[in-house]
Protein backbone atom coordinates (compact mmCIF):
# COMPACT_ATOMS: atom_id res chain seq x y z
CA UNK A 1 0.00 0.00 0.00
CA UNK A 2 2.90 2.54 -0.83
CA UNK A 3 3.90 3.20 2.45
CA UNK A 4 1.68 1.71 4.71
CA UNK A 5 1.28 -1.13 6.72
CA UNK A 6 -2.00 -2.99 6.93
CA UNK A 7 -2.80 -4.76 10.28
CA UNK A 8 -5.61 -6.62 11.32
CA UNK A 9 -7.74 -6.17 14.33
CA UNK A 10 -9.58 -8.75 16.31
CA UNK A 11 -12.28 -6.92 14.60
CA UNK A 12 -11.15 -7.41 10.83
CA UNK A 13 -10.72 -3.67 9.96
CA UNK A 14 -7.58 -2.55 8.47
CA UNK A 15 -5.52 -0.10 10.71
CA UNK A 16 -2.64 1.88 8.64
CA UNK A 17 0.15 3.19 10.66
CA UNK A 18 2.12 5.98 8.21
CA UNK A 19 5.31 5.40 6.86
CA UNK A 20 8.58 7.03 8.06
CA UNK A 21 8.49 9.53 4.83
CA UNK A 22 5.11 10.09 5.21
CA UNK A 23 5.55 10.80 8.68
CA UNK A 24 8.43 13.00 8.22
CA UNK A 25 6.10 14.96 4.91
CA UNK A 26 3.30 15.10 7.93
CA UNK A 27 6.01 17.36 10.25
CA UNK A 28 7.43 19.07 7.69
CA UNK A 29 3.99 20.75 6.70
CA UNK A 30 2.98 20.80 10.26
CA UNK A 31 6.33 23.30 10.93
CA UNK A 32 5.68 25.57 7.82
CA UNK A 33 1.70 25.91 9.22
CA UNK A 34 3.34 26.91 12.64
CA UNK A 35 4.99 29.61 10.41
CA UNK A 36 1.92 31.10 9.68
CA UNK A 37 -1.26 32.65 11.36
CA UNK A 38 -4.60 31.38 10.83
CA UNK A 39 -6.27 34.03 7.97
CA UNK A 40 -9.15 35.01 7.36
CA UNK A 41 -10.94 33.43 4.37
CA UNK A 42 -11.65 36.61 2.29
CA UNK A 43 -8.65 38.97 1.05
CA UNK A 44 -8.16 42.38 1.75
CA UNK A 45 -9.73 44.76 -0.74
CA UNK A 46 -7.59 46.92 -2.39
CA UNK A 47 -9.89 49.28 -3.28
CA UNK A 48 -10.36 50.42 0.65
CA UNK A 49 -8.34 53.61 0.93
CA UNK A 50 -8.03 53.06 4.69
CA UNK A 51 -5.52 49.75 3.91
CA UNK A 52 -2.84 51.40 2.47
CA UNK A 53 -2.61 53.87 5.48
CA UNK A 54 -2.74 51.11 7.95
CA UNK A 55 0.02 48.66 5.85
CA UNK A 56 2.65 51.94 6.09
CA UNK A 57 1.66 52.62 10.28
CA UNK A 58 2.29 48.82 10.36
CA UNK A 59 5.60 48.90 8.77
CA UNK A 60 6.99 52.14 10.26
CA UNK A 61 5.81 50.28 13.34
CA UNK A 62 8.35 47.23 12.55
CA UNK A 63 11.32 49.73 11.25
CA UNK A 64 11.16 51.21 15.30
CA UNK A 65 11.26 47.50 16.30
CA UNK A 66 13.86 46.80 14.69
CA UNK A 67 15.93 50.18 15.76
CA UNK A 68 14.60 49.65 19.43
CA UNK A 69 16.76 46.11 18.91
CA UNK A 70 19.65 47.80 17.67
CA UNK A 71 18.74 47.19 13.88
CA UNK A 72 20.78 49.16 11.17
CA UNK A 73 20.64 50.61 7.64
CA UNK A 74 16.74 50.55 8.63
CA UNK A 75 14.64 51.56 5.58
CA UNK A 76 10.95 51.53 4.83
CA UNK A 77 10.24 51.59 0.76
CA UNK A 78 7.02 52.07 -1.00
CA UNK A 79 6.33 49.84 -3.17
CA UNK A 80 2.98 51.12 -4.26
CA UNK A 81 3.67 52.37 -8.16
CA UNK A 82 6.41 49.77 -8.65
CA UNK A 83 4.88 46.60 -8.56
CA UNK A 84 1.17 45.13 -7.58
CA UNK A 85 2.17 42.35 -5.08
CA UNK A 86 3.01 44.55 -2.01
CA UNK A 87 2.78 48.06 -0.74
CA UNK A 88 5.77 48.51 1.38
CA UNK A 89 9.05 46.57 2.07
CA UNK A 90 10.65 47.00 5.63
CA UNK A 91 14.51 46.02 5.10
CA UNK A 92 16.93 46.47 8.29
CA UNK A 93 20.20 44.35 8.77
CA UNK A 94 21.21 42.50 12.43
CA UNK A 95 24.58 42.17 13.23
CA UNK A 96 23.96 38.49 13.91
CA UNK A 97 22.21 35.71 13.83
CA UNK A 98 20.65 36.00 17.84
CA UNK A 99 19.85 39.37 17.16
CA UNK A 100 18.11 38.62 13.84
CA UNK A 101 16.07 35.63 15.22
CA UNK A 102 15.42 38.13 18.34
CA UNK A 103 13.88 40.91 16.13
CA UNK A 104 11.79 38.53 13.93
CA UNK A 105 10.62 37.72 17.45
CA UNK A 106 9.54 40.74 18.50
CA UNK A 107 8.25 42.19 15.28
CA UNK A 108 5.71 39.54 15.04
CA UNK A 109 4.48 39.42 18.94
CA UNK A 110 3.90 43.22 18.17
CA UNK A 111 2.04 42.46 15.07
CA UNK A 112 -0.10 39.71 16.36
CA UNK A 113 -1.18 42.26 19.35
CA UNK A 114 -2.22 44.64 16.68
CA UNK A 115 -4.05 41.35 14.82
CA UNK A 116 -1.82 41.51 11.96
CA UNK A 117 -1.67 38.44 10.38
CA UNK A 118 1.41 36.82 8.88
CA UNK A 119 1.42 35.10 5.58
CA UNK A 120 4.73 33.59 6.30
CA UNK A 121 7.98 33.41 8.09
CA UNK A 122 10.72 32.13 6.05
CA UNK A 123 14.53 31.56 6.95
CA UNK A 124 14.74 32.39 10.31
CA UNK A 125 16.78 29.48 12.01
CA UNK A 126 19.38 30.64 9.48
CA UNK A 127 19.38 34.01 10.64
CA UNK A 128 20.93 34.94 7.03
CA UNK A 129 17.59 36.30 5.56
CA UNK A 130 14.67 36.40 7.61
CA UNK A 131 11.26 37.20 5.65
CA UNK A 132 8.03 38.19 7.50
CA UNK A 133 5.64 38.34 4.77
CA UNK A 134 2.17 40.22 6.14
CA UNK A 135 0.87 40.52 2.56
CA UNK A 136 0.70 44.20 2.36
CA UNK A 137 3.82 44.84 3.67
CA UNK A 138 7.03 42.25 4.05
CA UNK A 139 9.68 43.20 6.27
CA UNK A 140 13.33 41.74 5.34
CA UNK A 141 15.76 40.97 8.43
CA UNK A 142 19.46 40.19 6.79
CA UNK A 143 22.86 39.81 7.71
CA UNK A 144 25.19 42.66 6.46
CA UNK A 145 26.72 40.07 3.80
CA UNK A 146 23.30 38.89 2.54
CA UNK A 147 22.22 42.59 2.73
CA UNK A 148 24.91 43.52 0.19
CA UNK A 149 24.73 39.98 -1.51
CA UNK A 150 20.94 40.48 -2.32
CA UNK A 151 20.87 44.76 -2.56
CA UNK A 152 17.29 44.62 -2.48
CA UNK A 153 17.61 48.45 -2.43
CA UNK A 154 19.24 48.99 -5.53
CA UNK A 155 16.70 46.18 -7.16
CA UNK A 156 13.61 48.31 -5.45
CA UNK A 157 15.83 51.70 -6.55
CA UNK A 158 13.08 53.82 -7.96
CA UNK A 159 10.89 53.10 -4.85
CA UNK A 160 10.88 56.41 -2.49
CA UNK A 161 12.50 56.01 0.70
CA UNK A 162 9.94 56.89 3.39
CA UNK A 163 10.21 58.53 6.44
CA UNK A 164 9.88 55.63 9.57
CA UNK A 165 10.97 57.32 12.62
CA UNK A 166 8.44 59.03 15.23
CA UNK A 167 8.70 62.59 15.17
CA UNK A 168 11.34 64.71 17.04
CA UNK A 169 9.28 65.26 20.25
CA UNK A 170 8.73 69.21 21.29
CA UNK A 171 9.80 70.17 24.26
CA UNK A 172 7.89 72.53 26.17
CA UNK A 173 10.37 76.12 26.95
CA UNK A 174 11.31 76.20 30.14
CA UNK A 175 11.35 78.97 32.45
CA UNK A 176 14.46 80.62 33.15
CA UNK A 177 14.45 82.61 36.97
CA UNK A 178 16.15 85.74 36.07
Amino acid sequence: MDGMANHNTADSSPVTEPSPDHQKRHHRARSIRAMQDDLPHHATARRDPRRASLALDRARACARIADDNKGRDILVLDLRQTTPLVDFFVIVTAGSRRQSRAMASEIDQAMKKLGEAKLGLEGSEEGRWTLIDYGDFVVHVFSPDDRAFYALEEIWGDAPKLDWQDPPQERPATATNP
